[in-house]
């Protein structure tokens, strides 16, 4: 991890203030988030870990346990948008096989055509359900992180104006 990546993210979902070595626990938001885009849309629950582990990091973030540095934040946003750009390819890519393909009249090219339907988009464990899952997850992430930096900045602020009168305080003397 390069040098200037220390102390990007802080909160205790990502363990001691500062570092970003997040804790092993199944229920951790930014583990689950991060694991569930690792597996990918051809699994239901990957795409589900993905969702709630966005949404979990907004709802960090909403009430100010979760921050990150402008560092940080430029790389998750530049994440993020790769994700969600080829979340939306993949969907659309994806959504020609949601309609059956001609592929002949024999029981066996309709039932093939069939199933690339169900596949696509036939239930909500198929791709196109869970690519949606995902994309949404990401997007959560997104705004997670923009809410997160929102948190640094007014905590750098309010450290930068304690110091300050702090520092006043010792000159009056």
């Amino acid at each position: 991890m390069p040098d200037d990546w220390e102390g990007v993210m802080g909160g205790s979902q990502f363990g001691a203030p500062g570092s970003f070595t997040p804790p092993p626990a199944a229920g951790d938001a930014g583990a689950n988030f991060l694991s569930g885009i690792v597996d990918g849309p051809v699994d239901s629950a990957a795409a589900q870990r993905v969702s709630e582990g966005g949404h979990n990091l907004k709802s960090l973030a909403e009430n100010g346990q979760f921050t990150v540095n402008e560092a940080g934040f430029q790389a998750y946003i530049k994440a993020c948008d790769f994700f969600i750009d080829g979340y939306n390819r993949m969907i659309g890519d994806v959504s020609l096989l949601a309609t059956a393909a001609n592929m002949g009249s024999s029981e066996y090219a309709k039932s093939v055509a069939a199933f690339n339907v169900k596949v696509a988009n036939g239930d909500e464990e198929s791709l196109i359900p869970n690519l949606i899952k995902m994309r949404d997850g990401v997007q959560q992430a997104r705004e997670a992180m923009v809410i997160a930096r929102k948190n640094y900045r007014e905590t750098e602020d309010s450290h930068s104006m304690t110091f300050a009168q702090l520092n006043k305080g010792l000159q009056d003397k």
